[in-house]
């Protein structure tokens, strides 16, 4: 998938076993994924999959990218020692700014105004990917079918055509891994209490709190978010899911999710069912 997005070769690919970032607690961890690798050794690639629309996403994602680029730069070394920062977005909406460009995949580099095939440096590089524009590429010519077949596959697993598998090892592959992890039963938990999280978010978005500019409109948006937060953590804490876990997940610190079992325990006591 990385191979088709950037067009380049990679001998090795490793993957990192912690996210790049710590998240704001703003923000709904169960609505994103973030995948971190390493490339070739010199080339850092983040991977984000954000399914409910931002509306900052683009200032995000540049945020994002200059916090690894700066990462990378090595103790006692110059800034030639820093590696070349990719950031990969999969949107499944459409990006306001780019609602003029029919493209589903865009590419962005700091290039000079007037001179634009110049590029100032290969070591930013910004691939958007825009879910919902795939239909647009039955009007337009297909560079990059490869990539195109693992969209509509990350876009619709199940009902990806029979014949993409067929040609792309790679997508059959992945399908595979995906009907294994989703016959786990905790794993199957976990993606109901995702999917609970997401309709949450968009029904605190779609009352208009998230449109909202003013300062109670802001403050009912976090105490949504942190509402959603603690109800999907104390599920999860009946689910017997470690703090850890939930913490990760959810956005809540280890103090919270402890403090919210604690007062679970004492519910517990009062009601003589512990």
């Amino acid at each position: 998938f990385i191979e088709n997005v950037t067009g380049v070769r990679y001998e090795e690919i490793n993957l990192e076993d912690t996210p790049i970032l710590e998240r704001d607690l703003l923000e709904n961890k169960m609505g994103i994924l973030d995948v971190k690798v390493i490339a070739n050794k010199y080339n850092d690639i983040d991977i984000e999959m954000q399914v409910v629309k931002s509306e900052h996403i683009a200032d995000r994602i540049l945020w994002y990218w200059s916090k690894m680029y700066s990462a990378s730069i090595e103790r006692g070394k110059g800034y030639s020692s820093t590696k070349r920062a990719i950031c990969i977005l999969v949107a499944d909406f459409r990006l306001e700014n780019l609602k003029n460009i029919p493209n589903y995949h865009t590419i962005w580099n700091i290039r000079e105004c007037k001179y634009s095939n110049i590029i100032l440096t290969e070591k930013l590089e910004i691939h958007i990917i825009e879910l919902e524009k795939l239909e647009n590429m039955k009007a337009l010519t297909i560079e990059n079918k490869k990539l195109l077949d693992w969209c509509k596959f990350i876009k619709s697993p199940d009902s990806v055509e029979a014949s993409i598998m067929k040609e792309n090892e790679e997508i059959r592959k992945a399908k595979e891994e995906l009907d294994k992890i989703s016959q786990d039963a905790k794993e199957r938990r976990l993606a109901e209490l995702r999917e609970k999280a997401l309709m949450d978010e968009m029904a605190i978005r779609d009352s208009g709190y998230n449109e909202g500019h003013d300062d109670g409109k802001k403050e009912g948006k976090i105490e949504g978010r942190k509402e959603t937060q603690i109800k999907i953590a104390k599920k999860m804490l009946n689910e017997k899911f470690t703090i850890e876990k939930i913490s990760e997940l959810t956005g809540l610190s280890v103090e919270e999710i402890e403090k919210i079992n604690i007062e679970k325990a004492k519910m517990l006591l009062d009601s003589g069912l512990a």
